[in-house]
């Protein structure tokens, strides 16, 4: 099997840019999409002018040193649901377009399936436009020639935002989200760069921990309940919060259901991620608590991948864990995989995909592999044999599967230098989804976040943000909780009280 090294995108390659000065920094962004290590200053001439005068069309032209032109004339703008902000935007917009198609051409790179949408959030665009009173065959229209995705993912990314439309709510703060974040781990996986502390070295911080976290359980519910606020979703990540066992595990979850759970709630789920730390009696008291939704995630069924990137369990465990999970009653299981791992190629996919359809998910989040700064893979990126050209036939054999298991993609994000410039996805069967995911992805309701990591995302009715950021460190967590919580609780009794 060939792999195309990933640093083929990562040479140094100098541009001095001549643009003006607002728009250096769309510029710069846009080569780097391409071309990460860029360099700017010196080096190949990179010109950009643009002409957009108010109430004419905007003009734009891309000239690189020795190589290709690029120019549009975009009269699209002139309508009158668009204003001067939208304009400043689509100037930028324009910019990225043209270096993205100059870059592309000099160096021989492919365009990416999402064009110009290199956010994380590609389906927050169109329930912009929707929200504006666009049609689904005008917002097609923009996808195709502004914004350059690819008509496969076109269908795809307005498939997902017009089934999400029937979760948002008249109010971003009636009913909220709440999210639990455990970062423990038995393990640290190679890929991840999340906040997650292996127990063989944290371990002895997970007391304490625990005793911050249900003081700020108590705390945020108490505060909720005063204010009238109900609770749509209870999510409990990390990290792998099933690392907690027990009585411990009891507790914690018992305090959620406590506060935060109430006829209005629909959604309980716990990321019970690894396998291994699924018994039986963890499986039991998850159903006990409530939880209606639990994340069983293999990542891959194949035991040696397993290995390479540091989890400690096999596929056989994986199958044990969806068996307890079923035997409890908990109604919804979620698997995820990720596509690209070191050594995996199109068949392993396709083999793990198998392996997983005997299970029968409700749910199935696909992830691609990204490379990430703090993560081991992407400091040993020489090393790591990603099958670059597979991707894309990786993530429609997903697709086939899920669609042959009767599940329907409903939330869909991405991440910088992701396999394949390709999207995780998340897979449901009806009325099984996870509204917290669509909510949390969308920003379109209020999350309380609490524990290690967790990020507050108070939602304004004109959907503007105000993010309040926990300690990662669980042992900062634990030290400075009793000292921030008062000026968190303070922002969100502030919040509801507008």
């Amino acid at each position: 099997m060939l792999s195309i090294p990933i640093p083929v995108r990562f040479d140094e390659i100098s541009f001095q840019i001549e643009a003006p000065a607002s728009l250096h920094p769309s510029v710069e962004a846009a080569v780097r999409s391409m071309l990460p290590n860029a360099r700017f200053g010196e080096g190949r001439l990179l010109r950009v002018s643009v002409s957009h005068e108010p109430k004419e069309p905007i003009g734009c032209e891309v000239v690189l040193e020795c190589g290709p032109t690029w120019q549009i004339e975009d009269g699209e703008i002139l309508r009158e649901v668009y204003g001067p902000g939208d304009r400043t935007q689509r100037v930028k917009e324009r910019v990225r377009l043209g270096v993205l198609k100059v870059i592309s051409s000099a160096y021989d790179l492919p365009m990416s399936p999402w064009g110009i949408l290199t956010g994380v959030r590609p389906t927050k665009l169109i329930h912009n436009l929707l929200d504006r009173g666009l049609t689904h065959g005008e917002i097609r229209e923009l996808l195709l020639t502004v914004y350059a995705v690819s008509p496969e993912r076109v269908e795809l990314v307005q498939k997902v935002a017009n089934w999400q439309r029937r979760f948002f709510h008249s109010s971003p703060n009636q009913p909220v989200g709440v999210y639990i974040g455990i970062p423990f781990c038995p393990t640290r996986c190679t890929y991840c760069s999340f906040a997650a502390y292996p127990i063989g070295t944290h371990g002895h911080l997970m007391r304490g921990f625990h005793e911050a976290l249900s003081f700020e359980i108590e705390a945020i519910g108490r505060l909720l309940k005063r204010l009238g606020v109900a609770v749509e979703s209870v999510y409990v990540g990390g990290g792998t919060p099933t690392t907690f066992q027990g009585e411990e595990l009891t507790a914690l979850l018992a305090l959620a259901r406590e506060w935060f759970v109430s006829p209005s709630t629909v959604e309980f789920t716990v990321e019970a991620g690894r396998p291994e730390t699924i018994t039986p009696e963890t499986s039991e008291i998850l159903a006990e608590m409530g939880v209606n939704r639990v994340s069983v995630n293999p990542q891959t069924m194949h035991d040696a991948t397993l290995k390479r990137v540091g989890r400690a369990h096999t596929a056989e465990d994986t199958r044990r864990a969806v068996e307890l999970v079923r035997r409890a009653g908990i109604p919804v299981v979620n698997m995820d995989i990720i596509l690209g791992l070191p050594g995996e190629g199109l068949a392993d996919v396709e083999a793990t995909l198998e392996a997983i359809g005997e299970l029968r998910p409700e749910n199935l989040t696909v992830h691609s592999l990204a490379m990430k700064r703090a993560s081991e893979l992407r400091k040993n990126i020489q090393d790591s044999a990603i099958a670059q050209e597979q991707g894309e036939a990786m993530a429609h054999a997903a697709a086939r599967s899920a669609q042959a298991w009767g599940l329907n993609p409903y939330y869909l994000y991405r991440q910088r230098y992701i396999l394949s410039d390709l999207e995780n996805i998340g897979y449901a069967r009806p009325h099984t989804a996870s509204v917290y995911n669509v909510q949390m992805m969308e920003e379109r309701q209020t999350i309380i976040s609490l524990g290690g990591g967790g990020i507050t995302k108070l939602v304004s009715p004109d959907l503007r943000l105000v993010r309040l950021a926990n300690p990662k460190c669980p042992a900062t967590y634990a030290q400075q909780l009793r000292t921030v919580l008062p000026a968190k609780l303070w922002h969100i009794h502030e919040h509801f009280a507008v």
